[in-house]
């Protein structure tokens, strides 16, 4: 039997799990568990009075007393909102007066932890996505993140696209770059599993004013410490994944043992399938030696000895570039794929296009009449 605390959560979970990357029950209820630690009572109420984009202040009041009457005032919801935002939980628009909006578990209310993480956290988390949370992380046919290639890992003959090439975008962009520790390799070093690629974790590599920086959770740096970021990833054999659009907010810099998004993806059969990434690697077994130093750059499992040599198993390949890069006798190389995926214009056109593969033609237009009129979604 529900008490009138669970009810709440509740209520808060069925909201989150309207969202793009929704936010699925359990027969366990690892998701309340989730929750409470994330939020109190009273935030809660206020995280129920937001919606997927920001919103003002007299909009979130609105709302809050249409559910929850006067219990509280304007002045209480904007303090606690600004305490809910400090808190990693919910986000907030980039220059005041701020607007705000829920955040969706991931990407979001877990990368916003970072620096703040505890094992019980991540002991929940673990248990969430093998009960729900993995399926509904990679449902839809567009991810969150794309899979960049390392340049080096690109013949002379390929032209690469703006989209797919890091440095270029690091050279040419306009906004602020912030470097902050990775949530993924801090979490599972909480558990007693440090990270066998690096002991640097300084490699979140962040875009743009606010959220971490507002946190206190990212450094500046300059485009040419960006670039040395991407040298070192690719020296220690770490794979480049930005956000997936053409103006990405984030590049992550992942490795198979602590990465959230690879480590799940492996549990599938062929996890290939949920990554968008235009190579992959070919390789001529004929100049293969066996030495293996593939296999052990190689962050999905997709090369394996065998007979003294190394097989590539395509449905595991991302096209990473990782095992090319440092192939002796070049018996690795890219290959571009006949066909080719842009990535969304945006952010926010990701996030509704990840939702319209979701949700019914009807369904979308409602919702979208919903976000334009300042009703919550």
């Amino acid at each position: 039997m529900e008490t009138a605390e669970t009810s709440i959560y509740r209520k808060l979970q069925l909201h989150l799990d309207k969202y793009p990357i929704g936010y699925p029950a359990t027969d366990s209820g690892v998701e309340l568990e989730i929750l409470r630690l994330f939020f109190t009572e009273d935030e809660a109420k206020i995280a129920l009075s937001l919606s997927l984009v920001n919103s003002p202040l007299w909009r979130i009041y609105r709302r809050y007393k249409k559910l929850f009457g006067n219990t509280i005032t304007k002045e209480e919801i904007s303090h606690k909102l600004d305490q809910m935002f400090m808190k990693g939980v919910i986000r907030r628009s980039e220059k005041p007066p701020y607007k705000y909006g829920n955040a969706m578990l991931a990407l979001g209310m877990f990368e916003f932890q970072v620096d703040d993480l505890t094992p019980e956290l991540m002991n929940l988390l673990h248990q969430y996505f093998d009960e729900a949370f993995r399926e509904e992380f990679f449902r839809s046919s567009i991810p969150q993140l794309r899979t960049s290639p390392h340049f080096k890992a690109i013949v002379p003959e390929h032209k690469i696209d703006t989209y797919d090439n890091m440095r270029e975008y690091i050279q040419n962009t306009k906004d602020i770059i912030h470097v902050a520790n990775c949530v993924c390799k801090q979490g599972e070093a909480l558990l007693g599993k440090s990270c066998k690629v690096t002991d640097n974790i300084e490699i979140c590599i962040q875009f743009g004013e606010g959220g971490y920086l507002d946190r206190g959770r990212s450094r500046v740096i300059t485009k040419e410490e960006a670039l040395k970021i991407l040298d070192y990833a690719e020296e220690r054999g770490l794979v480049i994944q930005p956000a997936n659009s053409l103006q990405p907010f984030c590049i992550c810099l992942c490795c198979g043992c602590c990465c959230g998004v690879l480590t799940n993806a492996k549990k599938f059969e062929r996890p290939a399938e949920l990554f968008a990434t235009n190579y992959i690697a070919h390789l001529e077994s004929e100049l293969c030696i066996g030495c293996g130093l593939c296999v052990k750059r190689c962050q999905m499992d997709a090369l394996v000895k065998s007979e003294g040599k190394v097989k590539l198993l395509p449905e595991r390949c991302i096209g990473c570039g990782l095992c090319v890069t440092k192939c002796p006798k070049n018996a690795l190389k890219l290959t571009k794929k006949s066909k080719n995926k842009k990535p969304p214009m945006n952010t926010e056109v990701l996030y509704m296009s990840i939702l319209s593969s979701k949700v019914s033609k009807g369904k979308m237009i409602l919702n979208l009449i919903k976000l334009g009129t300042g009703m919550r979604l």
